[in-house]
């Protein structure tokens, strides 16, 4: 950790997120969907931490809530998209070559798209709400697993303990996630702790144009658009939500960047 420092800040930022998330289950300050007339566009106070909103909603509690919204959302798409993604580019790399070249060009035109422009497309395309909120994250990050496993498969296939295991009667597909997906382990770790990092700010993006989560489920790129009116005067209903998903990206990108790190040393 001494020697990786951006492995250990992004650990450090993700645990604290981790605490408050958990602190955030059993108890929250206040309710979060709890209008309160009296107590609209609040500053930050003892009794509201991060302030209120303009419909008197208590900013901190929102914030925790929406983090797990943010995460769950973030998540369950990674996990899609890495297991469909992995086990395409193990059984593309035991295909032959010119299934591999075509596969392999078509990924190249898929990943010229920017990624924000393909899910703002696909979210157009699909109805809005949590499933193709997930569906949407999937389908723009699955290239991307497709490509590493692939890619990482290839350059085991010809080592000496994969000959060994196929002349000893192992089965294509025991060669393929017994022998050969384990070694391509690190490179898929990390690859999936910088997607998360992606998949976080994209959700925070779709939900800010209204194409993500939905109300009344509170979202941080929610929170913000609905802040940005009050500005001028309420600037903290949307810097904290900002702040969170910020730093939160942060901290996963300095873990990704930090095992890349440890694997090239």
């Amino acid at each position: 950790m001494k020697k990786n420092p951006q492995l250990a800040a992004g650990i450090v930022l993700e645990a604290v997120f981790l605490c408050l998330l958990a602190a955030g289950f059993f108890a929250l300050p206040h309710d979060p969907f709890a209008m309160d007339a009296a107590q609209k566009l609040r500053p930050p106070s003892a009794l509201h931490l991060f302030g209120t909103d303009n419909l008197g909603r208590d900013v901190f509690s929102r914030t925790l809530v929406a983090l797990r919204y943010t995460l769950l959302f973030s998540l369950a798409p990674l996990a899609l998209s890495m297991s469909a993604g992995i086990a395409a580019g193990l059984a593309l790399s035991a295909s032959p070559r010119i299934a591999q070249q075509c596969a392999m060009r078509l990924l190249d035109a898929v990943n010229a798209i920017p990624t924000a422009l393909l899910a703002l497309v696909l979210s157009a395309v699909f109805a809005k709400g949590s499933a193709p909120l997930i569906m949407t994250l999937a389908v723009v990050f699955f290239p991307s697993f497709v490509r590493i496993a692939r890619n990482e498969a290839a350059k085991i296939q010809s080592l000496d303990y994969i000959e060994r295991a196929r002349v000893q009667g192992a089965s294509a597909t025991r060669v393929l996630f017994v022998h050969i997906l384990p070694n391509c382990a690190p490179a898929l770790i990390a690859a999936a702790v910088i997607v998360l990092t992606n998949s976080i700010i994209l959700e925070s993006v779709l939900s800010y144009l209204g194409l993500g989560i939905q109300p009344p489920v509170p979202s941080l790129g929610r929170m913000v658009f609905d802040a940005q009116a009050f500005l001028s005067n309420a600037a903290w209903g949307a810097f904290f939500p900002g702040a969170a998903i910020a730093l939160l990206a942060a901290g996963f990108h300095y873990i990704g960047e930090g095992i890349l790190r440890q694997r090239a040393e």
